[in-house]
């Protein structure tokens, strides 16, 4: 049984790499080209994690990769390698995308949405009819503000605040309308917002606070006068170790059965008081935070310089959870994620 993997070498997708691994699985990587090849970073990753002798043999053994282009029609393999790869898959993990808050529309549209309708040819192009694993995100509710976000969801109707958010609905939409259409068999994972402290390393992509971080030392660093770092009362986001993900991912895809999608919520339960996200940045950068969501008299509201931090504390909502909860899961020990958790991601 062969698994490909789109988005491999992504934060989430190594870590769905040695998931996969640990399992037994063989893989390939469909990874867009870079100077060095998939393979090697994945075992470099590895590395850098402790891998021990069995796992990086593994990983030279039962790991091929494939260079693609997400963006072309038969993925830059022309039409006879398109058909080629298609009969050669039995489980296809997108998890490819463009995750920048700084894109426009049309430039994530060609990744999320167009990048999706093409692997979902790839998926319904040969005799096989893999199970297609879809990497969608908790941000596919967009603009609502509060309550909670059910696994059954897919709302347009509160907006988006984002091009990515709009893009990633989007594609989701195109999985579920294929499923209907196609009978295809799929179940998309909706995460929340991946984060991890164990310590960097040139192989492994940036998580979403650690890019939180470096925007707002951007901000810092244009205005040398002091910065406040506001937060409203009330609000909640979720963040998730990612290995811990990958683990729920890989043990509810063994798991899938039928041919409705399954959609599953990859969230934390606890869901996480923004306030203490903010007081570890404020920590990170030794500047003040002020609770009552008010500028510090003489200082820069970093809202006026960075938009998407106003964005991101206007929630307050939740995400059910039900689908991975009912699966019960003998879940590696979770870190408690606190304001330590995030202190020790950000450094």
């Amino acid at each position: 049984m062969l698994t490909a993997i789109t988005g491999a070498t992504g934060l989430l997708g190594l870590h769905l790499v040695r998931e996969a691994l640990a399992r037994g699985r063989r893989l390939l990587l469909l990874a867009r080209r870079h100077p060095l090849p998939a393979t090697v970073r994945v075992e470099r990753f590895l590395r850098a994690c402790g891998a021990g002798a069995e796992e990086l043999r593994r990983a030279r053994t039962r790991v091929e990769a494939q260079e693609i282009v997400l963006e072309d029609g038969f993925l830059g393999l022309g039409r006879e390698g398109f058909l080629r790869l298609a009969d050669r898959i039995d489980v296809l993990w997108h998890c490819a995308g463009d995750i920048s808050f700084a894109a426009d529309l049309p430039r994530a549209r060609r990744t999320n949405v167009d990048g999706t309708r093409h692997v979902l040819r790839l998926v319904t192009a040969g005799e096989r009819a893999p199970l297609l694993c879809h990497i969608s995100t908790v941000a596919v509710a967009g603009a609502r503000p509060d309550g909670v976000v059910e696994e059954k969801e897919l709302d347009a109707s509160f907006g988006f605040n984002t091009p990515y958010e709009q893009s990633k609905f989007e594609g989701e939409e195109l999985v579920h309308r294929w499923v209907s259409e196609h009978g295809g068999r799929a179940v998309v994972f909706r995460p929340s917002c991946l984060a991890t402290r164990r310590p960097a390393h040139p192989d492994r992509p940036s998580h979403p606070l650690q890019v939180l971080a470096e925007r707002v030392g951007t901000v810092l660093r244009r205005y040398p006068g002091p910065v406040t770092l506001p937060v409203p009362e009330g609000a909640r986001t979720n963040v998730l170790p990612v290995e811990h993900a990958a683990y729920a991912m890989t043990e509810a895809a063994g798991r899938q059965y039928g041919d409705l999608p399954r959609v599953c919520h990859v969230v934390n339960p606890r869901h996480l008081p923004v306030s203490e996200v903010i007081a570890a940045l404020g920590d990170h950068f030794g500047v003040p935070v002020d609770t009552t969501w008010r500028s510090t008299p003489g200082s820069i509201d970093v809202r006026l310089a960075l938009p998407a931090y106003a964005c991101w504390l206007s929630f307050s909502r939740t995400y059910e959870d039900r689908a991975l909860a009912g699966l019960g899961l003998a879940w590696p020990d979770r870190p408690v994620v606190d304001r330590d958790y995030i202190a020790a991601a950000l450094r």
